[in-house]
């Protein structure tokens, strides 16, 4: 039985690096370099993360860890929405990853979203300044806090130009659970404070412990 979708209007800042504006004074790592960038998705559906839809059991715990071992990746995902913009929001510390929660969770059916920053203020990598060495086949594994985990291999790795990203395709509904991770990319803008590209890694489910 399908889920009853979600219409909501957001504004979505597909990752980058710096967060200005953003205070990150209680955390010990630096800011990253760039705030979300925007775009607007309007009437974009969203699966409520409440009603999974997958054909193996979804438990009710909510993302905690993320592994990805090709690239020492090891770390926490924070769950967030939107902003006071209506952009999605960014992880609060750059060495963590976030996931979009109004959307997807991962190990349902459709697209969960994970982004993470590239680079910090004064250039050092941030969480996903090698996400673009993963390629097909290279594992993602995703853990809740009620100890389940998702593991996920690439299927592609994808380079868009900011200004034509495509937004309903890495957020899309599907009948398979996915993952897409995104990251900035490109060239960096002084002017307008943002990458000119955006990488997206997509993924799809392999197994669940």
């Amino acid at each position: 039985m399908k889920n009853k979708l979600l219409l909501v209007i957001i504004f979505l800042g597909v990752i980058a690096g710096v967060a200005i504006g953003h205070s990150f004074a209680h955390k010990k790592t630096q800011p990253s370099k760039q705030v979300l960038g925007t775009q607007t998705i309007a009437q974009k559906e969203i699966a409520p993360t409440t009603s999974p839809t997958s054909s193996e059991p979804v438990a009710p715990g909510v993302p905690e860890k993320i592994s990805i071992p090709k690239i020492n990746v090891n770390t926490t995902v924070e769950s967030v929405g939107m902003d006071s913009e209506g952009r999605m929001d960014i992880p609060k510390d750059p060495a963590d990853t976030a996931w979009f929660s109004p959307g997807y969770k991962p190990g349902m059916n459709g697209s969960a979203v994970i982004d993470g920053h590239l680079d910090l203020v004064t250039g050092a990598p941030a969480v996903f300044w090698n996400l673009k060495l993963l390629s097909a086949g290279d594992n993602i594994s995703v853990t809740e806090n009620n100890g389940k985990t998702y593991t996920f291999a690439v299927t592609q790795t994808v380079r868009y130009p900011y200004n034509s990203f495509p937004i309903k395709e890495v957020f899309a509904a599907s009948d398979v659970p996915m993952l897409n991770l995104i990251t900035c990319n490109g060239t960096w803008d002084k002017t307008t404070k943002n990458y000119s590209d955006r990488l997206v890694v997509y993924s799809k489910l392999v197994s669940i412990n």
